[in-house]
């Protein structure tokens, strides 16, 4: 007969259990473990930015790899040689059509060639540079995780044994939105953060941004202060996602849902952006636009220049199959209110940039359209001068109300003394004044009381 087992047995064991989860913690099985190196040859068709990349295969799969399913894949890319970003791609290659990157984990710090992406027996996701520098992980080592799958929806998830989401990409957008994604003020990420360019991967200075404005567009100056350029409006925004919504067999429509803390109701002041607005408890609903077929492959993206488009793979023809569905700025909204629709500087005028504001008049406009220098600021405030355009507006101007009433001459000494001012505009009939850190895209307004003065 075995002897008894100790009493003193039942009290320690489950003080074992409390303080020591990790010993009965379930783990990855070996056979579905992996590790990627970043090597080797290419992959063919063309993506976005025109980018190299390597799809990432989890070779312990013989029925499915977990980490693509049509049309998401796992892959690393660079746009610069030997700078690669771990991402996520969107498109069927044998259509042979641009395909997308809808996801990036290391946009700020690329790895090199022959780095690493593990996913051990601890359930921790690891992407290490050449060098065993962990660059980006999803810190979930023994936290319950068993298993790693690409969902049908573009949703890079680590799974528990009962099938639950220990961690998931759809919580970590960068500048992208699949359908079904969301952004949140709290537990989460709240905002989406442009890219510098095709060709540069690093953080962009646009922001989409939850805020207590609502969904807000701002530009991050090189001053380090933001600017407005566009967004909806209401306060009390806790969350927002973007759905593809089935209203028949045929047609879809793109839904931004906003999700509040209090009841809030349609057609609130400034939000004349929308289509159409509905109330649905705490949400409203705002259609970006309706299409007359599936649109559940789509993204919604902050792009580098500032504008928001969606994006929808409209499979019922043979080439050009990512159909632009929306824009913020197009034919719903004046697109001389996007910030760089003239570069860094241009007058702009029914989505034409017309002119090159200088001190002797406006002249043609071309690419090569700058702001004037400004006086230095090493000894103190500069002694500027400022040459005048009439009837125009800033892009910032329908989100800034200005100072005042104050004087012209007062408007123009605070410019002056702030070393951060390149201009300021001024509204003759309410003696309303804001300075500005950035011109960009200026917009021509009818009404000829509304000035701009750009410091020189």
């Amino acid at each position: 007969m075995a002897p008894p087992i100790p009493i003193h047995f039942y009290l320690v064991f489950p003080i074992l259990l409390c303080c020591f989860p990790g010993i009965i913690q379930s783990q990855v099985t070996k056979e579905k473990t992996f590790q990627f190196i970043n090597q080797g040859e290419f992959a063919g068709y063309i993506v976005d930015y025109d980018a190299d990349y390597r799809l990432i295969s989890a070779p312990y799969r013989s029925d499915a790899n977990r980490l693509s399913i049509r049309p998401f894949s796992l892959s690393i890319y660079n746009t610069t040689p030997n700078a690669y970003i771990l991402a996520i791609r969107a498109g069927f290659p044998n259509e042979e059509d641009l395909m997308r990157w809808v996801w990036d984990a290391n946009r700020n710090d690329p790895v090199r060639e022959n780095a690493t992406l593990t996913f051990g027996r601890d359930g921790n996701l690891v992407l290490a540079d050449v060098d065993g520098r962990v660059v980006w992980q999803t810190n979930t080592a023994n936290k319950g995780v068993t298993d790693i799958s690409m969902q049908p929806n573009g949703n890079l998830v680590l799974l528990d044994k009962n099938g639950k989401y220990v961690w998931q990409s759809f919580d970590y957008p960068v500048d992208t939105l699949l359908v079904g994604q969301s952004l949140k003020l709290n537990g989460g990420r709240k905002q989406l953060i442009s890219r510098t360019s095709d060709k540069d991967g690093q953080d962009g200075p646009y922001r989409i941004v939850i805020d207590k404005k609502g969904f807000s567009m701002y530009l991050k100056t090189t001053s380090g202060g933001s600017l407005q350029y566009g967004g909806w409006q209401g306060s009390g925004l806790l969350n927002i996602s973007f759905d593809a919504i089935p209203e028949d067999q045929s047609i879809f429509a793109y839904e931004l849902t906003l999700g509040f803390g209090v009841q809030q109701q349609p057609n609130t002041p400034g939000t004349r952006h929308l289509l159409q607005s509905r109330p649905v408890d705490n949400s409203r609903g705002i259609i970006l636009k309706k299409v007359n077929y599936n649109a559940t492959i789509s993204f919604f993206r902050l792009e580098s220049d500032g504008n928001i488009r969606v994006f929808t793979y409209f499979r019922n023809t043979s080439y050009l199959k990512w159909d632009q569905t929306y824009e913020f700025f197009g034919d719903d909204v004046r697109e001389c209110g996007l910030p760089s629709k003239c570069g860094s500087f241009g007058f702009c005028d029914k989505r034409m940039c017309v002119a090159c504001p200088s001190p002797k008049g406006l002249l043609g406009w071309s690419e090569s359209c700058k702001p004037p220098p400004v006086p230095s600021c090493k000894n103190g405030a500069p002694s500027a001068n400022y040459y005048k355009i009439a009837g125009v507006e800033h892009f910032t101007s329908q989100y800034n109300e200005g100072e005042g009433p104050i004087k012209v001459t007062d408007c123009r000494d605070k410019c002056s003394k702030d070393c951060k001012c390149v201009g300021f505009f001024y509204r003759d009939e309410s003696s309303k004044c804001f300075t500005v850190p950035v011109l960009g895209t200026l917009i021509k307004d009818v009404n000829i009381s509304h000035v701009g003065y750009i410091k020189y």
